[in-house]
Order: C-alpha cells, then sequence, then structure tokens
C-alpha cells in the first residue's frame, strides 16, 4: 500500500461519514486518478492527496479537482509526488500551477515491540479537547494561523485511532496521532512544546507509536516531516529510511 493512497481514502471516509451542519456542510472528498481531492473548511486540510500515483493526470482530472474546489471558493492545489510532478509537470504549468515553497519528505521503517520505558512517558488518551489544545500549542511557531491549525488538528484528533501524550517531568510536552491501515500505520501530528525540543521527547512518542502499532498488527509504518527535520532524524533510531518526496501545487488565479 502507498502511504498516500491510504492518507487519502482515510480523509475521505473520514469526510463521508462525518455528522454535516452548516459549518460542514461545504467540507468534502472526490476521487481523482488514484487519490482524493479533500475539503474542510478553515483548516490546512485543502489539497487532492494520492492523485497521479496510478496513472498519469489528464486534463479532465485537473478539471474536476478545479470545480470542485471552484465551487468552495478555493483554489485548486494538489500534493504530489516528485515522480508525478515530474511526469505531469508540463500539464499542470499550462493550466497554471506553481510549485509551492513547502517540501515534504515521506519517511517509511518497520513497526517494533514495546521496549522500556524512559524519562519521556507517554500515555494514550480519549480526551480530544485536552490533545487539541496542546497540539495547537505545540505546533503554533510551525507558522499557520490560529483559527486553520487548531480546525485542522481537530480534524486529525478525530480521524486518528489512537491520541498519545508525551510527558517530562509531570508536565505534558508533546503530541502525537496513529492510524492503522491493515499492515500500514500512520503516525501523524507529532509535535512538542518548543522548550522542551531536544530531550527525546519526538523519540519517545515515535517508540510508543510503532509499538502500538506493532500491537495492533501493523508490520510497517510511514510518516511525512519536513526534510532534515527534528521528526526524520528521530526516526533514524528505529531504522527509518527516506522513501519519497512531495512538492504541493497551486493554481494560480485566471
Amino acid at each position: 500500500m502507498i502511504p498516500d493512497r491510504v492518507e487519502a481514502a482515510l480523509w475521505a471516509a473520514y469526510l463521508r461519514n462525518r455528522n454535516v451542519d452548516a459549518g460542514t456542510a461545504g467540507d468534502g472528498a472526490i476521487p481523482v486518478a488514484g487519490g482524493y481531492a479533500i475539503y474542510v473548511a478553515d483548516s490546512m486540510l485543502d489539497f487532492a492527496v494520492g492523485a497521479g500515483l496510478t496513472r498519469p493526470l489528464r486534463e479532465d482530472d485537473l478539471t474536476v479537482v478545479e470545480e470542485f474546489y471552484g465551487a468552495r471558493a478555493h483554489p485548486a492545489r494538489f500534493e504530489l509526488d516528485e515522480a508525478v510532478l515530474g511526469r505531469d509537470g508540463e500539464l499542470l504549468r499550462a493550466r497554471g500551477y506553481a510549485v509551492e515553497d513547502l517540501t515534504l519528505a515521506i519517511l517509511e521503517g518497520p513497526t517494533r515491540p514495546a521496549t522500556a520505558p524512559g524519562p519521556v512517558d507517554v500515555r494514550t488518551t480519549t480526551n480530544r479537547r485536552a490533545w487539541t489544545e496542546l497540539a495547537t500549542r505545540a505546533f503554533a511557531d510551525w507558522g499557520p494561523e490560529q483559527g486553520p491549525l487548531r480546525h485542522t488538528l481537530e480534524a486529525s484528533a478525530a480521524v486518528a485511532q489512537v491520541l498519545c501524550v508525551a510527558s517530562l517531568d509531570g508536565q505534558d510536552v508533546g503530541v502525537a496521532g496513529l492510524v492503522v491501515y491493515d499492515d500500514l500505520a500512520l503516525l501523524v501530528s507529532g509535535a512538542v512544546l518548543p522548550a522542551f525540543r531536544g530531550r527525546g521527547v519526538h523519540t519517545a512518542l515515535l517508540g510508543e507509536r510503532l509499538a502500538l502499532a506493532h500491537a495492533l498488527g501493523a508490520t510497517r509504518a510511514s510518516l511525512k516531516t519536513v526534510p532534515d527535520s527534528a521528526v526524520e532524524r528521530s526516526s533514524r533510531h528505529f531504522d527509518f529510511a527516506r522513501t519519497g518526496i512531495r512538492k504541493r501545487v497551486r493554481r494560480e488565479a485566471a
């Protein structure tokens, strides 16, 4: 299974099955070229993911995505594997798409049994509200506006099967989420409060989620992060390797 396609399918299932009210009526997902275009209002979930991995993108794919986002007064965006972007770049450029600054690395590695606990305590929680509050604080210096950031993390908390909180010296300092799909675990939304970075919290969150995923039957795990970040460095302790690069493209206003 390709992590991007699993991610896209999970978001699509969530958006199909969530309760719809006046605030979420515009949310949705549509299939496109092996992936899905997803949209959650006032969040950072506003791009097509997994598209182009099963076949080349076509003009009609772009039209479908442009109409989907256009109906929401939002620019069309894709998150694409760099090989897809290289293959289909001419088509995208001709339609007015430009590459955004953000680059993401896909990391993959094995799950593993639990090991002896260390100085960082990691526990699971069912309190989505408290998890989201801590996650918003931990991600606050990453750059996005607080409203879209919080809405994105609320959605992530709803999609995740397992939510984790890390504490150090009795204080909650980091968060992370886990989703298991067949034998693949997606490690999502890992972040640490700025004052506690560099103290092994990322590593502890990774190790605990890999153990939880192993107990749930997953044999492989994947995560997405900024290249050469603390998350990528931590993942090397668990035999993870970079398996792909993703770029986001956005259609400029016509």
